[in-house]
């Protein structure tokens, strides 16, 4: 990529202060650009040097040193990519030594013969004038380009407007990936054909590094579209400090400059704005759904009857057969650094699940409060719901994975309902199956219709029958284990697991068979129950269920 914010060696060259002074090794890199000058009083200058500057020295260093100290002089600041070196020969040495003079030629490292009589601030002073003329010059155009982008903004253009107004500058074929969205946005000059080989390319590289994604920082490298290497600036459209897409140039016409990377990081801004106010719509319309959804699910009468008045303009039919799905996102992930970063993953996980929707055709509602994201869907009858529904699901797991697989999610599905007015009755269903799935069902998607007993556990209103069932049936144990250290609870559980077979309880707990045997009796003697009775025996093991599902 050119660099326009410094000054050539050839220029500096052609400088009055410098017309005594000649280039003797090096000569292929007269095109590397000067963007400081610097003078070395000893070589350790060389462990804080930057990238372009340009070193100012004289001959005594390498009168006084080594052939191979002079040599490691040129190869590390060639390696640390400074432009050049100017060196007062004369009169410390004749001429500088072949090998000196071969390496800097092998390694286009221009070494400038300085007349020694030129003091070295002469030189440094009309060298650092021509950088910073021309660095003001460039973000003056910057500047300039950057009022007429927002102008384009101010009368209404979008993204691809934006776009439009950006390639006249700098007259490469540039896009956008927006990551929120998931679309990419071209300049629309390009062929399609074109057009997907830079999508393709894009995408390889976030294949290739899932840190692309996430660069907070303009990036600069090489690549190959269509057999042909340039250069590719990706420029990060950020928003509250988080990445929500990239503005991408390619090389293709002319190499690009450093003044083109500065534009578009200008522009980036610009399309920012345009992001947040797509956002902005999104996060409103996300409003007044969660309000409608919130009104309808409601014990209170008066606001759930305004929610059906409200219905039509969601195109929902009072009459016909509702579900919820409940998407939960957990923010204890490691992932996710900050609120904000939360906020993004949920908005990104409901735009993700409204395309599945829309893609399916079904009539839909997404509404997000909190941590949960909650789906409810329409179906014309039972038979619709039981062929379509579980394809939805899977469609929504296999997408999160896909394009979010870096975050933990559980998703609960609620039973099927007849009216949009006891539609909420499937979300207390999916509820109590993300609920299930903390402390009794070990998987991520769970529909509470093949949940089992746990459908007649979770109900709130048994929770203090349950309980104190518990503390009469299977606390003693508990207590007897806690205060004993035994593993009675253990044993009973391997019990069930095993339908009573005491010897395969021996080998799964890696005990004895009298010892086993043993335990049993104590089981029987401190709960009062025999597991030879068998309602004593049901007792148990529902008292065993009970504690997982509560989590006693």
């Amino acid at each position: 990529m050119i660099d326009e914010t410094g000054v050539s060696i050839k220029d500096i060259l052609k400088m009055k202060v410098l017309e005594k002074s000649k280039i003797v090794a090096g000569e292929d890199g007269v095109q590397n650009v000067v963007t400081r000058v610097n003078v070395m009083a000893d070589p350790d200058i060389l462990s804080w040097v930057n990238e372009g500057e340009f070193l100012l020295t004289t001959g005594y260093f390498f009168k006084t040193t080594s052939l191979e100290d002079q040599l490691n002089l040129i190869e590390v600041s060639a390696s640390k990519k400074l432009s050049g070196i100017g060196i007062k020969v004369y009169p410390y040495l004749e001429r500088l030594p072949s090998e000196l003079v071969e390496l800097a030629d092998r390694l286009k490292f221009p070494i400038v013969e300085i007349h020694h009589e030129i003091p070295f601030s002469d030189i440094m002073s009309p060298v650092f004038q021509e950088i910073f003329e021309r660095q003001t010059n460039i973000l003056r155009k910057v500047e300039t380009l950057h009022h007429d982008t927002m102008n384009v903004v101010l009368k209404g253009g979008g993204v691809k407007d934006i776009l439009k107004s950006l390639i006249k500058s700098i007259e490469n074929p540039v896009l956008v990936k927006d990551y929120h969205f998931e679309e990419f946005i071209h300049d629309g000059e390009r062929e399609p054909e074109l057009c997907a080989l830079f999508e393709e390319n894009v995408r390889h590289s976030m294949r290739s590094s899932a840190s692309v994604s996430k660069q907070t920082k303009t990036m600069t490298d090489r690549v190959v579209i269509n057999g042909k290497e340039m250069d590719r600036v990706m420029v990060p459209v950020m928003i509250k400090n988080s990445v929500y897409g990239h503005l991408v140039a390619y090389g293709y016409e002319r190499e690009l400059t450093n003044f083109d990377a500065l534009y578009m990081e200008s522009t980036a801004n610009v399309i920012a704005l345009e992001f947040l106010k797509r956002l902005s719509v999104q996060e409103v319309e996300n409003k007044y759904k969660t309000e409608f959804f919130e009104d309808l699910v409601s014990l209170d009468e008066k606001r759930k009857q305004k929610a059906l008045e409200r219905a039509n303009y969601y195109r929902f039919d009072k009459e016909a057969f509702y579900s919820i799905m409940n998407v939960r996102v957990s923010k204890g992930d490691s992932s996710i650094a900050s609120d904000e970063e939360y906020n993004q993953q949920l908005t990104k996980v409901m735009f993700l699940i409204d395309t599945i929707c829309r893609k399916e055709g079904r009539t839909y509602l997404i509404a997000n409060k909190g941590k949960k994201i909650n789906v409810m869907t329409m179906w014309k009858s039972p038979e619709e719901y039981a062929k379509e529904f579980k394809k939805l699901a899977e469609e929504t797991e296999t997408v999160l994975d896909g394009k979010m697989g870096h975050i933990s999610y559980k998703v609960g599905i609620g039973r099927l309902y007849k009216g949009l007015e006891e539609a909420y009755r499937s979300l207390y269903d999916a509820d109590k199956a993300v609920e299930a799935s903390k402390t009794y069902i070990n998987e991520r998607v769970i529909d509470f219709e093949a949940l089992g007993i746990y459908k007649i556990f979770c109900q709130d209103h048994l929770k203090n029958e349950l309980t104190s069932f518990y503390e009469t049936t299977l606390e003693p144990l508990v207590a007897y284990d806690r205060k004993r250290d035994t593993e009675l609870v253990k044993s009973l559980m391997v019990y069930f697991e095993t339908n009573g077979n005491l010897k395969k309880m021996s080998e799964l707990l890696f005990t004895h068979y009298n010892t086993v045997l043993y335990r049993i009796n104590r089981i029987q003697e401190i709960t009062g129950k025999s597991l030879e009775n068998e309602g004593d025996r049901y007792g148990l093991q529902t008292a065993l269920k009970i504690m997982r599902i509560l989590d006693l």
